[in-house]
């Protein structure tokens, strides 16, 4: 295979957050110095303590043998300490671009993400997407919900409605915008009456608005300065769902490392 074209497939996997999160490099190189037609790859991941995401990715080469494709790959969310969240999706890859690995894991947990879609005709548009837990297709996939421009949901005028502290920072508030769109659960800061409340916080295109979870965490201002508290008081829950107490993380770190097997398919 020519470096170029090792290169390529190597920048496509680096995108979709790959390389970030499992370890590709030398299963791939041992796999792309035969001459397999087809091949998978199997890892694991952790986004948190608690929750594990296994993949499975399918390759495929030219015929020529010359290039070689990441075509799909599956995830399948392991539920934990919450047996009810156990779910499985496939992810399609056309050219390279698709639903990263960070947006696959927020989409199996129930939240949307914000994509750059092209339909059947060629033609580009911007959406919101979530997965149906109630509906499958016939290949076993959660149908997947579509939010566009036209259905109103703008998130910069949804979050304008709070007291978030990390608007007054544009910096911070593009990162924001940024994190939500990828579907992340993001912290925040309640600017409230004598005090400050952490937040968790993300987008909820189906009913235009945010989730918001407490974290537990009050800062009250005094003469004397700042001081966390412990459990918060009349703590905002909004959305279709309570909120829960979560632990916070920040959602751009990257993982914990696990190893990586592979399956041949001759």
């Amino acid at each position: 295979m020519k470096d170029e074209s090792l290169a390529f497939l190597r920048g496509d996997l680096r995108y979709l957050g790959f390389e970030r999160r499992v370890y590709l490099s030398e299963q791939l190189d041992k796999e792309l110095a035969t001459d397999h037609k087809e091949f998978r790859l199997t890892a694991e991941t952790f986004f948190d303590e608690d929750h594990r995401l296994e993949l499975t990715l399918h390759f495929r080469r030219s015929d020529n043998l010359e290039m070689c494709f990441l075509n799909k790959y599956e995830a399948r969310l392991d539920p934990g300490k919450e047996p009810d969240k156990e779910r499985f999706q496939t992810f399609y890859v056309n050219k390279g671009k698709g639903v990263t690995l960070k947006e696959a894991y927020n989409l199996l947990q129930g939240r949307a993400v914000n994509k750059d879609l092209t339909n059947a005709e060629g033609q580009k548009y911007n959406a919101w997407i979530q997965l149906n837990f109630e509906e499958k297709d016939g290949t076993g996939n959660y149908k997947v919900r579509q939010y566009r421009q036209q259905y109103g949901y703008d998130l910069e005028k949804t979050l304008e409605k709070y007291p978030i502290l990390e608007l007054n920072n544009e910096e911070l508030k593009a990162n924001l915008l940024r994190s939500l769109k990828r579907g992340n659960m993001h912290p925040v800061s309640f600017g409230k009456i004598a005090k400050v409340e952490k937040m968790l916080i993300e987008a909820n295109p189906q009913f235009k608005t945010i989730n918001i979870h407490p974290t537990g965490v009050k800062i009250v201002r005094r003469e004397s300065g700042l001081f966390k508290e412990g459990e918060g008081e009349g703590l905002f829950k909004e959305g279709e769902r309570e909120g829960k107490e979560i632990k916070e993380e920040d959602p751009e770190l990257p993982a914990v490392r696990k190893t990586m097997k592979k399956t041949v398919i001759k």
